[in-house]
């Protein structure tokens, strides 16, 4: 089984661990992967890297920096599509971007046989103007499955009229490179630390935190804050005006590579997302991360993340400083619950381990195939007739 995945962030191996975890564990699969030379992901400018699984080739991108708006330098995926004579064609861009619409054509140019599936993210219902609107459609029509990241993803694909199949893909988390910590340290020697985890942007709630942070001035602990972004000096002068900047430890934007060690500082990760016109959390990849590392995990309604943290962690309303002030409060006073969260945590995240995300890829790449071959076998009796 030939396979071409397409997408912009398959930079390095450490972003490659689905396509990684696929050729570990289907030997039939031979896959080739083009993405972009560099690409910055969360505040950090990445060079893309060869791979010891695959062949990774690199296509410059062009007209826009933006992730909707870039095209791809047309010749590397054409001499891909050239050589490789792919069976199937993995597609990870939105369906109403500029790059998705230039690989659709170039797929009906030199593979047209191919089914393309295509990995989808965007869980807010926007009607696009023209000509996305017109490029989102097309889409639709040409590939063959959907895959999501979480329910919410498909229940938007379903409100734009997208009747294929939409199969539940999570992210994956890599078990050994995200474990419990080894306990180096005399816990009761230091303070316990909440951490947070991903970009400062507008919605991910970094005042909500804050003022839940305020609520909690009289306890003892500190915060660990991985990432960087717009609101983060916002957030520096919340904590300031509340005297509490010195309780927390800003790390900046840090490489993918380095984000593990940092859970192993953590008695507990808040994810305390917002939904905006321009945010609803699609899956959440901190929060498997910080599960699979054995830190219990408090989250907020928004978007996927109660549907990800199941029942090992503590789901408050989005916004609510003080149920989430009461749920760190609750967990970092409760050494028995927090090892509840963490046995529950840790059991969960069998279910996101790259092997088992390999496994429904693996199963989907199948089913188009399958499904492709079905049409044109119906085309051809057709013609007969």
């Amino acid at each position: 089984m030939r396979v071409l995945r397409i997408a912009h962030c398959s930079l390095t191996p450490a972003l490659r661990q689905r396509e990684r975890a696929i050729v570990r564990c289907y030997p039939d699969v031979d896959l080739e992967v083009v993405t972009t030379p560099h690409w910055r992901e969360a505040g950090v400018e990445v060079e893309t890297t060869p791979d010891d699984l695959f062949t990774v080739n690199t296509a410059r991108p062009y007209l826009s920096k933006h992730i909707q708006l870039f095209a791809y330098d047309p010749g590397p995926i054409i001499a891909a599509l050239r050589r490789h004579r792919p069976h199937l064609i993995d597609l990870g861009h939105e369906p109403y971007s500029v790059a998705c619409a230039e690989v659709l054509t170039l797929c009906s140019w030199f593979a047209p046989q191919a089914p393309i599936v295509m990995h989808v993210n965007q869980n807010i219902f926007h009607r696009y103007p023209p000509p996305f609107n017109w490029l989102e459609q097309r889409a639709f029509k040409r590939v063959s499955a959907a895959y999501v990241c979480s329910l919410t993803v498909s229940e938007v694909l379903r409100a734009k009229g997208f009747d294929k199949p939409t199969p539940l893909i999570p992210y994956g988390v890599n078990l050994k490179d995200f474990c419990p910590r080894a306990e180096v340290w005399n816990e009761a020697a230091r303070k316990p630390t909440i951490g947070f985890v991903g970009r400062m942007l507008p919605g991910k709630g970094l005042p909500v935190l804050g003022e839940a942070l305020a609520k909690l001035k009289a306890e003892d602990w500190q915060i660990l804050l991985v990432g960087e972004g717009p609101e983060r000096e916002t957030f520096e002068r919340q904590l300031a005006q509340n005297g509490l900047l010195d309780r927390a430890r800003f790390t900046g934007a840090v490489s993918y590579d380095l984000v593990s060690g940092f859970f192993d500082q953590m008695d507990v990760m808040v994810i305390p997302t917002q939904t905006t016109k321009r945010i609803r959390e699609q899956f959440g990849r901190v929060i498997v991360e910080a599960m699979a590392s054995g830190v219990p995990v408090i989250g907020s309604t928004c978007g996927a993340i109660p549907e990800v943290i199941g029942d090992a962690g503590l789901i408050f309303p989005e916004g609510d400083a003080d149920a989430l002030a009461g749920a760190i409060r609750r967990t970092l006073a409760d050494k028995e619950l927090r090892e509840r969260m963490k046995r529950a945590g840790l059991a969960r995240v069998q279910q996101y381990s790259w092997e088992s995300v390999a496994k429904k890829m693996y199963e989907l790449y199948r089913q188009a195939l399958k499904t492709s071959s079905q049409v044109v076998l119906d085309s051809s009796e057709e013609l007969a007739a």
